[in-house]
Order: C-alpha cells, then structure tokens, then sequence
C-alpha cells in the first residue's frame, strides 16, 4: 500500500509537471541562446556553405551547438523547471489539496527523484561523450566561434613542450596527424646551457614514443663551449609527447574526448584542470537531480497553506540562482588548483543537497504546527 502511494496518480501528476516544467524552460534557453548564437556567428556560417548546401550547414551547425548548449543548461532547466512547477501546482491548488486529503511530499519527491534520473543519464552522457564530439564536428565544419578558436592547421607561434631537463619548441600542425614544423629540441638543459640542441624542419610520430626528425642538424657542446654541428636527413628519436596533445593543442581538458582526458590523466596526474574535468564528468548524473530537488524544496518554502509568502518566495529564486552560479565559481577554483578536484565537483552537490534538504525538515516541521522563522 505504501509504495502504491508513492507511485500512485499524485506521483504521476507531480511528474507529468515537472518534466513539462522542465522541458519549456530548456526549450526557451535554447531558442535564446540559439538567436545570440546565430547573430554572432552567420559571416562564418555563410563562409563554411560557399559550395556547400546552406541548409545543411545550418542544420548540422544547429544540431552541434544544441548538444553543447543543452549540456550547460540541463542543471539550469531542471531547477528553474522544478521551481515554477510548485509555483503553478500551488496555484492551482493541487498541492493544497493533496495535502488536505493527507497525502504528503513523499510522492512529488519521487516524481523529482524519476526525473533526475533521466535527465541525469542525459546529462553524463552529453559531459562524457556527446559534447566533446559535437565541439570538434563543429571545428571541422568551419562555422562558429570553436571553429575559429580551434582551427586545424599550421600555427602561427611556436609553442614550447618541457620536461625535466629537454624541451622541444616549434610550430604545430593540428589535426589528425599532427606535426612539428621548424623544431628546435634541447637536450641536457642545465641552467642556460644545453648538451646537445637538435634542429628539424619536420617532427612527426611513429608510434610506441618514438619521432621521426626529418632534414635534421645535430649540434653539441664541446669542451670548450662552442658549438659544433653535422647535418642528419633522417634521426629517430623517442618523445614524451604523445600524439593527442598536437591534435587538441588549443582546447582546455573541459572539451576532450573521454580517451583522450584519460591519457593526459595518466600522463599528467597532477594537473588541476585534467584532475577537475574528470571530477565533474563522475559527478555529472547527480546534477540535474538535486538540483531539480532544490528548484522544488525553494518553490515549497514560499507558500504556507494558501497564503502566498512572496518576499520569501522571490528570495528563494534568488538563493536558486547562486547555487547555479556556484557551479563556475567552484568549477574555477578546481582548475585553478585553489580546492582539490572532488571538493569543487561535489560542493555544489552537497551545497543543493543540503540546501533541499533543509528546506524540506523545516518545512514538515512547521506542518506539524510549530512556529518557524519563514514568514
């Protein structure tokens, strides 16, 4: 009988609201982001379809800026979406009467707990795989502002790769097969002297830590301090470089692949960017969830009875949005190796958690009757 209450038509009501609730409130961010989105971005747009089929363009451009902008504004959705389904559930009186009949929170907190679940599995799944692809779909399709900033191709600068005591500085070549270009390897750095400098106008990988310098100069120290040089037309030398970190030169751990995140994580533990990204993708199912849960609990605490308590109810909206903004906030703290990497992923879980939780103990409290200080 008890989990006939708790799945029975007020479960399936509750639900029906919130997933409504939820899905609007997605579905207005995205138009919104989609019309600013657009606006910035249609001179690249309308150069990424020269020969090409405009629609098409558009419809796949569309398509990867959906997966990236659903993937940031899932958690968003899900709590505003929870928040304005009491707000019109008590406005409606559904929730006054439920309560009457003495039926209580049990069933709407399953319906929320359904919900996150869902749109929790959505949300890993978009974290983990779905957005990394569609951020680097978009980068080949030449449109948009991830297009510009993580274009393949030869670089402009040189860039310097550093380890131990050998460093390796040139230009890269991003893309599938990436390459150095114009290279300039140091080996034996010792304070501002090297013990042998090797020059390469092309360094590419041949698999197992190994890279091929082609049309090479090998130049040493001598015991003198001068250096001397003979020319190589092909050296084999291992690296510690490994192939990905060319290809995703530009892009922060927040947009790698899953594969790729893994081996940087093997390759560089102590890194607090590597160390957060992966932190926040384990954590990533709980978030829609609690803070849908949150939405909710806030939403509650602004009614009692019939009586509408607004400036706790507009207080409580605001109280929402810090939750959300503490996400960037602990998020930044994480990459800049301020917090350890668990505590900023999970802070905000536990912030929401708590947050809900204690909302809902002093609301069954005053249930019972006794005198809060909620208005």
């Amino acid at each position: 009988m008890a989990l006939r209450s708790l799945t029975g038509r007020a479960m399936r009501l509750a639900l029906r609201e919130h997933f409504t609730a939820a899905l609007s409130v997605l579905t207005a961010l995205i138009f919104v982001a989609l019309m600013i989105d657009f606006a910035d971005s249609f001179d690249s747009l309308r150069a990424a379809a020269e020969g090409k089929s405009l629609s098409l363009v558009l419809g796949k451009y569309t398509l990867y800026r959906l997966t990236d902008i659903v993937s940031r504004l899932l958690p968003v959705a899900t709590l505003l979406g929870a928040f304005l389904a009491e707000v019109r559930r008590r406005a409606l009186l559904e929730t006054v009467i439920l309560a009457a009949s003495g039926v209580s929170v049990a069933p709407t907190l399953v319906a929320l707990g359904l919900l996150g679940g869902l749109s929790g599995a959505l949300q890993w799944k978009l974290e983990r795989d779905w957005r990394p692809a569609a951020v680097f779909a978009q980068v080949d399709l030449g449109a948009g502002g991830y297009a510009d900033r993580y274009a393949r191709g030869l670089t402009s600068d040189q860039h310097w790769f550093v380890q131990d005591d050998a460093a390796i500085v040139g230009r890269v070549l991003v893309g599938s097969r990436p390459e150095l270009r114009e290279a300039s390897y140091f080996i034996g750095l010792q304070g501002r002297g090297f013990s042998q400098l090797v020059r390469a106008e092309r360094v590419y990988p041949l698999g197992d830590g190994d890279w091929r310098f082609e049309n090479a100069e090998i130049w040493e120290t001598t015991a003198k301090g001068s250096l001397v040089g003979r020319p190589v037309a092909v050296l084999d030398l291992p690296l510690w470089i490994v192939p990905d970190r060319l290809e995703f030169l530009r892009p922060s751990p927040f947009y790698l692949p899953q594969d790729v995140l893994n081996a940087r994580a093997t390759a560089a533990p102590e890194d607090p960017k590597i160390a957060a990204t992966q932190w926040r993708r384990y954590t990533a199912w709980l978030l829609p969830g609690l803070f849908a849960f949150l939405g909710a609990s806030l939403a509650m605490t602004g009614f009692r009875g019939r009586v509408t308590r607004m400036p706790i109810l507009i207080g409580m909206a605001f109280g929402g949005y810090l939750v959300t903004l503490s996400l960037k906030v602990f998020f930044a703290l994480g990459e800049l190796g301020a917090l350890s990497a668990p505590i900023a992923a999970l802070a905000p879980l536990g912030l929401a958690l708590g947050l809900g939780a204690g909302l809902q103990w002093l609301l069954n409290r005053e249930a019972r009757g006794r005198r809060l200080p909620l208005g």
